[in-house]
């Protein structure tokens, strides 16, 4: 190995220093813990596992490459010490960007063993939070000074700015194809570990049938859209959805554009035979009433559901603030929107349907950006006057193309008895009190299935569909409401 001379070595080591030409300041750094916890590393590869560091947290270029070479070497499980750095890093062609053997060999010098380990990390984290926020408030405040940005962009900027500095994702990135196979398996054996240790893979949807239609339930990050005409019961759909997530302590918020919050809880306490909306909204509740209230009451009230049916809800750019500030509090598995059509952007747009597109468009983005599942309403176009009903199908969607292009899962609630009381099936059998959840598009699935489902007299709650005691045959529905 050719020694390396120490003045180039020191070179190597000390950047130009950045400073700040507004405040005079150098950004803040920690040069001598970012030696430190790469030494650490190379004497201990072992202490890589109890810090949470990513290669830009790093202030200096060299030790930047080092540590993008040390996490190589740990997706490819292999072992992590000197002469395997070096050999990395001379397979790449970076050893000397990261300033060469000598500078290498001399990090595990600089310290003895690894113990300070995750505090020194901690300190390095801090830094490079500091730099982002300096360096993102720059952008913000020279938009703020911009007479031609919308205040409202702005906002949206800094609400973003701060998620993606607490995720740390702060720009686009790509990755080579070995990267990209190394990232799928250990998504696939993150999820086995959680299977193992008995942990929820996905989000219930509350109906056992539509978690197997969906390999488990609802996944991050896919837009799901629940499309259904006026009276098909897209919002008890969602209500049930957000319950089951919220029951199996998977944060929820349920964005209410349509209905206020108290609408909802009614609709929820109503789910109880005892319970009559009239009582409760002429005030004639009685002692029993209230108690049966406390009852159902104690049944969903929880931490884990948020409602929010404010009037500035509507607006686009204030959904995606509301769930990214509860994201960055750790607060925010699964987000319902009801509905669509309801939701507005104050921009301009030549047709409404290139709006829609926007929206939609916006909302996969943000469950990418977040690593959720997002379920957003959306109203059917109504059929023709006088036309029979038929189950609907994808182009009934209002602006049907862009939500078609943007959604991962599209669910249309269908109720035969809605427009047709005596709607029976093949065997004469009523449809009265069921129904079918029809899978219009699934991209990790076959479209076109069916899920069938029973519900009480008043249409309150939901249930899985009893096939010991019922057999609607797809054919059967088939025959009666043909595609």
């Amino acid at each position: 190995m050719k020694k390396q001379s120490s003045s180039t070595y020191k070179s190597q080591n000390k950047p130009a220093p950045i400073i700040n030409p507004e405040i005079g300041k150098l950004p803040p750094q920690a040069q001598e813990l970012e030696q430190a916890v790469l030494g650490a590393i190379l004497l201990e590869s072992s202490a890589l596992e109890y810090i949470e560091l990513a290669p830009e947290d790093f202030y200096l270029n060299n030790n930047r490459v080092i540590f993008e070479a040390i996490q190589q070497l740990k997706s490819e499980r292999k072992p992590i010490d000197i002469l395997t750095v070096i050999e990395e890093l001379q397979a790449n062609k970076k050893l000397q960007e990261a300033g060469g053997p000598l500078y290498i060999t001399d990090l595990s010098d600089k310290i003895a063993s690894a113990v300070h380990i995750e505090y020194h990390a901690a300190i390095i984290k801090q830094k490079s939070v500091a730099r982002k926020i300096i360096t993102q408030s720059h952008e913000i405040i020279a938009k703020a000074y911009d007479e031609s940005q919308d205040v409202g962009d702005t906002i949206e900027l800094i609400e973003k700015s701060l998620t993606e500095i607490k995720t740390g994702s702060t720009a686009a990135d790509y990755l080579n194809t070995k990267q990209a196979i190394q990232k799928t398996l250990q998504y696939l054996a993150d999820i086995q570990a959680r299977k193992e240790e008995g942990r929820s893979i996905a989000i219930t949807t509350g109906l056992k049938a539509l978690d197997d239609q969906f390999n488990g339930g609802w996944t991050a990050p896919d837009l799901i859209i629940l499309g259904g005409r006026p009276g098909m019961g897209k919002t008890q759909f969602a209500l049930h959805f957000a319950k089951a997530a919220a029951k199996q302590q998977k944060h929820t918020l349920f964005i209410s554009i349509e209905m206020t919050v108290e609408q909802l809880i009614l609709r929820v306490l109503t789910e109880d035979e005892r319970l009559h909306l009239y009582d409760m909204k002429t005030g004639q509740l009685d002692q029993e009433d209230w108690k049966t209230i406390d009852e159902k009451v104690s049944e969903f009230e929880n931490d884990s559901l948020y409602i929010a049916d404010d009037h500035n809800v509507r607006n686009l750019n204030n959904i995606k603030s509301l769930s990214r500030k509860l994201h960055r509090q750790s607060r925010l598995d699964l987000l319902i929107i009801d509905y669509l059509q309801l939701i507005k952007t104050n921009q301009t747009f030549g047709t409404r349907d290139i709006e829609i597109g926007h929206i939609t468009g916006e909302l996969k983005n943000l469950a990418k950006e977040l690593n959720i599942p997002v379920i957003l309403l959306a109203q059917l176009n109504r059929p023709a006057k006088g036309a029979a009903v038929r189950p609907p199908v994808l182009s009934d969607l209002r602006e049907s193309g862009n939500i078609e292009q943007d959604a991962d899962k599209v669910i249309f609630p269908h109720r035969p008895t809605y427009y047709e009381p005596n709607a029976i099936d093949a065997s004469g059998r009523s449809w009265e009190n069921r129904g079918v959840l029809i899978i219009g598009k699934d991209r990790e699935g076959a479209k076109d299935g069916r899920i069938y489902f029973e519900t009480d007299e008043r249409f309150k709650k939901i249930f899985d569909y009893n096939s010991s005691t019922h057999q609607p045959e797809e054919d059967q529905y088939r025959d009666i409401y043909p595609f």
